[in-house]
């Protein structure tokens, strides 16, 4: 036997298991951490990937727009390298006048000003301009005809009165895209409502109650037709520089990926693929998980990208333990509305006519308590766990002793510390 521990809120919980029980104990790869963000993002400005260095594309009298993640993506910490983009674009003749951020809200509520200084940071928040898009507002949009997947493209009017376009982000693992990040920034983040719900509804087959299409699935990019469309679009509008983060587990820089949109994320993509995408010989008949503790586990919503990465690294009809606190409940109260559809063929149905991330993300949650035996840990009410189709659970023991239960007599099992993180690569 031997001790495990994985966070849960703010604390840990340990379990003993056999160990020739584990199959698979999936961490992050160890990466080092970023020592002067100001030199680093400076020589990604000044060599970058695919494209001419910063000085070369941006003139003196240009205006400048740089658009940037909202704050749900504060994980980003876009204000801790902003600001040397700023200084950058002032040391080659860029006037802070002629300098604005777009915050790319996708169909996200408005920022407060409170949040568009913290995403920004107080010094650039004084200095430029900040504007939220508004995807619902047709009169900021300009119309760029429709992608060859049939989405009609709308983007924010600012995007295309700019002299020169700077998209900016962060690249992690994303439920349907791929990866986040590259023109994700684009579409949804200042494209209309009409162009975000059709490029969504990309994630799902045709016709009714067809399901989801695999290929619109974590780490896939060729042949990901939501991906595909969504660069698709964003070449058709041309920005003419990105710079995106690459973060570890603990929220440390550990890259700056800078130059041309897809390129350089690329790049990115690539260097979370070698720490997060963790290589599996085989899945599990019990899968242990963690969302990551406080504050990635703080409601469910924010524990559907573990609970889809628990579905590639276990067999169907398997045991699924998570262990996410969830202290201020489920979440979105949109993602708690989702579950008055009681199939997942009703679900499909309503996103198809009203695509929302939130909706996805409760589908998701509906199709793994319908595909595994998924036993939740948490401060949740029981009855509200049972209505999500989960088995409630008071400890990492009462979880793991029912899904011996349920399982084998010697039960393949695998870790997940870093849930929301690591993705099962079989």
């Amino acid at each position: 036997m031997a001790a495990y521990e994985i966070k849960y809120g703010k604390e840990k919980l340990k379990i003993n298991i056999s160990d020739e029980y584990i199959v698979n104990t999936l961490l992050p790869k160890e990466a080092a951490k970023m020592v002067d963000i100001a030199s680093e993002v400076k020589k990604a400005l000044k060599e970058p990937i695919g494209t001419s260095p910063v000085k070369e594309i941006v003139k003196q009298g240009d205006k400048v727009l740089i658009v940037v993640s909202d704050i749900t993506r504060l994980w980003i910490k876009t204000s801790e390298f902003l600001v040397y983009i700023v200084n950058y674009l002032n040391s080659i003749g860029i006037r802070d006048k002629d300098i604005s951020v777009l915050v790319a809200l996708g169909t996200h509520r408005p920022s407060t000003d409170y949040e568009k200084e913290l995403i920004v940071g107080s010094e650039v928040y004084r200095r430029v301009k900040v504007y939220d898009h508004d995807c619902f507002n047709d009169d900021s949009l300009s119309y760029f005809g429709k992608s060859s997947f049939g989405t009609p493209i709308y983007i924010n009017r600012k995007v295309l009165e700019a002299d020169r376009v700077i998209l900016t982000g962060g690249i992690v693992f994303h439920l349907f895209a791929g990866f986040g990040g590259g023109a994700k920034s684009m579409v949804p983040g200042v494209a209309g409502l009409e162009t975000i719900q059709h490029n969504h509804r990309l994630t799902f087959y045709e016709g009714e109650s067809t399901g989801l299409n695999p290929a619109a699935a974590s780490n896939k990019i060729k042949g990901n037709p939501m991906r595909e469309d969504i660069n698709e679009i964003c070449r058709r509008v041309n920005p003419d520089f990105l710079f995106n983060a690459v973060l570890d587990a603990e929220g440390n820089f550990i890259e700056f990926v800078a130059g041309d949109f897809e390129k350089a994320w690329l790049r990115g993509c690539s260097t979370i693929r070698e720490l997060y995408g963790i290589k599996i010989e085989e899945q599990s008949d019990i899968m242990i998980a963690s969302a990551g503790g406080y504050p990635k586990d703080i409601n469910l919503y924010q524990t559907v990208k573990t609970m889809d990465n628990c579905i590639y690294g276990s067999k169907e009809n398997s045991s699924v333990i998570i262990a996410s606190e969830c202290i201020e409940g489920l979440g979105a109260q949109e993602f708690l509305e989702w579950f008055q559809y009681k199939s997942l063929e009703d679900m499909e149905r309503a996103l198809k006519k009203n695509f929302t991330v939130p909706g996805y993300a409760a589908y998701k949650t509906a199709y793994l308590a319908k595909f595994r035996k998924v036993f939740l840990i948490s401060a949740l009410d029981k009855k509200v766990v049972e209505e999500l189709g989960f088995i409630p659970a008071a400890s990492l023991e009462e979880a793991l002793k029912q899904a011996y239960s349920i399982s084998s007599s010697k039960p393949r099992i695998t870790l997940m510390p870093f849930g929301g993180n690591t993705l099962p690569i079989l």
